[in-house]
């Protein structure tokens, strides 16, 4: 029992400081910041090193005989490959934390001063001397390049300062003088170690580092969210508002009034119907600038109906409409399916060899989601030229991006030339989406 409390009392910081990693990893397991994978490694790195140092001490504590002479002995062996794994772990901390920071050009040369540690210490336990040695009563004693593994460790800490200051500089982070602090910590550990002033606690220096520079790759993460979130909030408001000038577009409205016009002559109770439907369709428009929410499928079907019943007017009985609506209880973004059926009579059916044609606007439920399906048989095209659209021509892409800002929706389209063309809406259902998000 008094080994183990000894273990304990020796070895309770740096064990502490491993454990306060391991939970803040799981506490921030949703966040999964950048460089979360990189502190993995790190922990396991320095928990191996905490328990190869307290491997020594306890055989120290309870096997040790210093009168014994070791030489040829398995006990002497373990010795040089503790040592040596220590020296080589310990620079490499710092490596995997440069590689979070530096450019992706450099990452694999700057392993060389590691690489160099790695054959310096290979070489050592064929050659005892040159970085360390152990003597007959296992007493360690230093080589002509015991420093190498300190100089090595050095190198990454000032190329951690270095790039940690760049990378603070390009991202605007007030919070990256912490780093800059613990590479200057861990750089005067390094030197009071080496120089046998302070000596035991760079397992503590270390995992105390690890700790603050989870907390600035956090900072960083958090960051950088509000700023993808904001740009992705202003992105959707200009989708909004170039569609909403898409939707009322200077032809739409002269054919419609053109319609509503020959109506007021032919029959007035029918144009007063059109003028009524082409008001709501324009103040549907304008609503969905503001409209921040989803809104349900009734109520965008309802607009549907209103924008076919303008271009009734217009096609007459060359234009067919058929709704199946099985299934209504979901929510879609607003102006999601009306610019799909737009675009099936504007280039399916407008388009097609007769000129006239089908529009088929059907919903049905799936285990995983709701599904709108829109569907022509008009003149097709191929879908690749989609591609090629421009700003002119945005309905389609702009569809496709709010569907998935707003409710990580999919729209699926299907054509072919002379063969029609069919667009799928996919909806994941609440229960569905939250758990992809996981």
């Amino acid at each position: 029992m008094e080994i183990v409390s000894e273990l304990i009392k020796s070895y309770f910081l740096s064990f502490a400081l491993i454990l306060g990693i391991i939970i803040m990893l799981v506490e921030n397991r949703k966040e999964r910041p950048q460089g979360t994978d990189h502190i993995i490694v790190i922990v396991v790195i320095l928990s191996v090193i905490v328990m190869n140092k307290a491997a020594d001490d306890l055989f120290r504590w309870t096997l040790y005989d210093d009168t014994r002479n070791y030489n040829g002995d398995g006990a002497m062996t373990l010795m040089y490959i503790r040592s040596a794994m220590e020296h080589v772990l310990f620079p490499l901390i710092a490596y995997i934390e440069l590689l979070l920071i530096v450019p992706l050009k450099k990452k694999y040369v700057f392993f060389l001063p590691e690489l160099i540690c790695m054959i310096a210490e290979s070489v050592n336990l064929g050659k005892p001397g040159i970085i360390f040695s152990y003597n007959k009563y296992l007493g360690y004693e230093d080589g002509p390049l015991m420093l190498l593994p300190y100089f090595v460790g050095m190198i990454y800490l000032l190329l951690l300062m270095r790039y940690s200051i760049l990378f603070i500089k390009e991202k605007e982070m007030s919070k990256g003088v912490t780093v800059i602090f613990i590479v200057f910590l861990t750089l005067a550990e390094c030197y009071l170690e080496a120089a046998y002033i302070v000596v035991d606690v760079m397992d503590e220096i270390v995992a105390l580092d690890v700790i603050i520079y989870y907390f600035y790759l956090v900072a960083i993460y958090q960051s950088e969210m509000k700023i993808k979130l904001r740009t992705s909030e202003l992105e959707l408001e200009r989708s909004k508002r170039m569609l909403m000038l898409s939707q009322i577009q200077p032809h739409f409205m002269y054919n419609s009034l053109t319609s509503i016009t020959y109506l007021c002559d032919k029959d007035a109770s029918q144009a007063k119907r059109a003028l009524i439907d082409f008001s709501k369709f324009l103040r549907k428009n304008l609503e969905a600038m503001t409209n921040k929410n989803l809104v349900p499928i009734k109520e965008e079907l309802e607009h549907t109906k209103v924008y076919l019943s303008l271009e009734k007017i217009r096609f007459g009985d060359d234009l067919d409409i058929i709704f199946d609506v099985k299934d209504s209880d979901f929510m879609v973004p607003v102006l999601s399916v009306q610019p799909l059926v737009e675009n099936a009579v504007k280039h399916g059916i407008n388009r097609s060899e007769s000129g006239c044609g089908t529009v088929c606007i059907s919903t049905e439920e799936t285990e995983v989601c709701h599904k709108v399906i829109i569907k022509d048989d008009g003149g097709g095209f191929e879908v690749e030229s989609l591609n090629d659209l421009d700003e002119g021509h945005i309905g389609i892409s702009n569809v496709r991006k709010r569907l998935f800002d707003e409710c990580g929706g999919e729209l699926i389209i299907k054509s072919a030339p002379n063969e029609g063309t069919e667009c799928t809406i996919l909806i994941p259902k609440e229960n569905h989406y939250e758990n992809s998000g996981n």
